[in-house]
């Protein structure tokens, strides 16, 4: 497939990988540096945002690249652009992202669109394609009604030669281009609130329950079976995102999520997700749920639902939540966490030199845990704190 072959491979490989993958392209210690920030407080996005520049950047700069190789190498390679897409995407599986996203992204789709403008219809493609090329044409039409004629080369090098395109470029040809690089960049946007948040939210609770002093196990069949914790069990009706057994009988059940206060009917759900008796080796046993959020509405609607359901809310951007979660956990089963000792100016340093013997890759279930990542051998995209910042959408 044409649009496959002018793709770069390294481009393709921001596209999927697995979480455990990620954690070691990017860095065990920035992971870290990540999840030490959130336990001191600090917002989730702020630290993913680089990430998602990152990913941003390297994506559209491939995507740039093959229209440069694609301009040089190819007679007539506007004109054949839909064509060359809508061939890739009728011979690959929507799944496979890396083949199917940089076709859909040339005639300006992104995985939303295919829902809702073509209702995840294949037969509705080529009808869509002529309306797409209209209105690239109508688009290339009123910028040169509106900024004038435009005329530039794009080129590559290759073993140090610079191999440019064919014949000058016109605003069509950079409407195509500037077209896929907006369906390219809302693409990766779009897919950075989940991709990160499911990332790190196994990352965050399993540090934290470590820090708290439990041990962390495979699931509840453990042999051990005092003061270990799990992630990601489905035994009960929905799926939690950790359990606590501090010893038989006695469980705790955990849902973390980076969500905010303006999203109070999710918080709303999230309260009444839970039974209390959860079966264990064929025992129903109480327990305890812990719900853990970025912030909580301002208002009171939230608190009296959270007493109601018998549940307690946590905020991260709580500076210390981790303190909050051990005073929670010794009122509601006794437990008495190292943490509540700890002077409160001492906390900062006491988590930081907590965390790191944390064995955070051990928390990434490699058959569930797929984003969508960079995987580079070093780190020379990560953004630095000095570096200036990106407007966002």
């Amino acid at each position: 497939m044409i649009i496959d072959d002018l793709f770069p491979e390294k481009g393709k490989l921001v596209l999927t990988a697995n979480g455990k993958e990620f954690i070691e392209r990017l860095g065990v210690e920035t992971a870290r540096q990540v999840i030490l920030a959130v336990l001191r407080g600090e917002n989730i996005r702020t630290q993913t945002e680089p990430l998602t520049r990152r990913r941003v950047a390297i994506a559209t700069g491939a995507m740039v690249y093959l229209f440069a190789k694609g301009w040089a190498e190819i007679d007539n390679f506007t004109e054949n652009l839909s064509a060359f897409a809508l061939e890739q995407m009728d011979n690959t599986p929507q799944s496979k992202k890396d083949t199917f996203w940089p076709a859909q992204w040339l005639i300006g789709l992104t995985g939303k669109s295919i829902q809702n403008v073509l209702r995840s219809n294949p037969e509705l493609r080529q009808s869509y394609i002529q309306d797409f090329e209209n209105a690239v044409e109508e688009a290339a039409r009123r910028c040169e009604e509106d900024f004038g004629e435009i005329s530039m080369s794009l080129g590559y090098v290759v073993d140090g030669e610079l191999r440019q395109s064919v014949s000058a470029l016109n605003w069509k040809d950079l409407t195509r281009l500037t077209t896929a690089i907006g369906a390219t960049t809302l693409t990766i946007r779009g897919s950075e609130k989940s991709t990160y948040g499911k990332l790190f939210e196994r990352l965050i609770m399993g540090s934290v329950l470590t820090i708290l002093g439990f041990e962390h196990v495979e699931n509840s069949q453990s042999p051990k079976i005092e003061r270990v914790f799990w992630l990601s069990d489905s035994s009960d009706v929905r799926e939690c995102d950790a359990t606590i057994r501090l010893r038989p009988g006695k469980l705790a059940r955990f849902d973390i999520g980076f969500i905010g206060k303006g999203n109070p009917e999710i918080m709303k759900d999230k309260l009444t997700r839970y039974a209390n008796e959860v079966e264990q080796n064929g025992t129903a046993n109480f327990s305890q749920t812990f719900i853990i959020v970025d912030k909580m509405p301002d208002t009171t609607k939230t608190i009296e639902a959270a007493k109601k359901s018998g549940s307690e809310i946590i905020q991260m951007s709580m500076q210390f939540w981790a303190l909050e979660l051990a005073k929670r956990l010794k009122a509601r089963l006794g437990y008495s966490a190292e943490i509540l000792s700890v002077p409160e100016d001492e906390l900062s340093d006491y988590i930081e030199q907590k965390l790191q013997p944390v064995p955070i890759l051990n928390f990434l279930n490699p058959t569930n845990t797929r984003i969508q990542v960079i995987r580079e051998e070093a780190q020379p995209y990560l953004i630095s704190e000095d570096e200036e910042d990106f407007e966002d959408e």
